[in-house]
């Protein structure tokens, strides 16, 4: 069986497999296992030693694992198939950015903050100076703001449009955030990106009231008209949802 990512759902998936007598490799195209786990949250939550340990465990019950090798382009499903797997497992993660949907966001200083985790986990020297915007309130914008700390940012503002108790960030994260110098701006929602020379320089925001509960069973939120304002800034990072590029990987 051909287990296609070496993130949580690959492992796992891994580990049953080789558990039950199923000869098993894992494709996984970034330089080590772990997906999410390594690239997405920070070592300072998640240290590599207790990730290296769970993934030997593993690869020691006979799961062949190869790094650098990425689905739709050093490989298919359709040539794992030619290659004599009996099946494939498809575990490629969430890695595609939601984007903001508002005017600027293509500008300079404006990151994915999955990328900006990315690079951070990969050792990559990261710098972000003076006052660092993120956008979201799940925990992958915590991690964010927590690590733009790290990167030398000096403020770091998380923008959520909805109150903390909507959050759907762990509420240990958010108060460890909360300690370490991490403002919140809350109840409001950004609508244009401030940029001069192809630079952001600013965020305007919308402040927010909250409404009636929607799909996910919190309350909606909804603009106050007339309450823009701007946010200065020498960079953002959006952190307000992740996707996975399976038709185009497929394709």
């Amino acid at each position: 069986i051909a287990v296609v990512g070496a993130g949580p759902a690959g492992l796992s998936a891994a580990y049953y497999l080789a558990i039950r007598g199923h000869a098993v490799e894992i494709l996984e195209s970034m330089p080590e296992p772990g997906g999410m786990l390594r690239y997405g949250i920070p070592a300072y939550r998640l240290p590599r030693e207790a990730l290296d340990a769970e993934v030997a465990e593993i690869l020691s019950l006979g799961v062949t694992l190869s790094c650098g090798r990425t689905l739709g382009e050093d490989f298919t499903v359709a040539s794992l198939r030619r290659d004599g797997f009996d099946a494939v497992f498809l575990g490629i993660g969430a890695w595609a950015s939601s984007r903001m949907r508002v005017e600027g966001e293509t500008a300079e200083g404006v990151l994915s903050g999955i990328e900006f985790l990315k690079e951070f986990g990969l050792g990559k020297p990261v710098r972000l100076p003076g006052r660092v915007l993120v956008v979201g309130g799940g925990n992958t914008a915590i991690d964010c703001a927590r690590t733009a700390l790290r990167c030398g940012a000096d403020k770091v503002h998380i923008v959520y449009r909805r109150t903390e108790a909507e959050m759907p960030a762990n509420k240990a994260e958010i108060q460890d955030a909360r300690e370490e110098g991490v403002r919140f701006d809350l109840l409001v929602a950004p609508v244009r990106v401030v940029v001069e020379a192809g630079r952001a320089v600013g965020l305007e925001c919308q402040r927010m009231e909250l409404g009636d509960p929607d799909a996910s069973g919190r309350r909606s939120p909804r603009a106050i008209p007339g309450s823009e304002f701007v946010i200065p800034c020498d960079a953002i990072l959006a952190a307000i949802g992740q996707n996975a590029r399976v038709a185009e990987i497929l394709a």
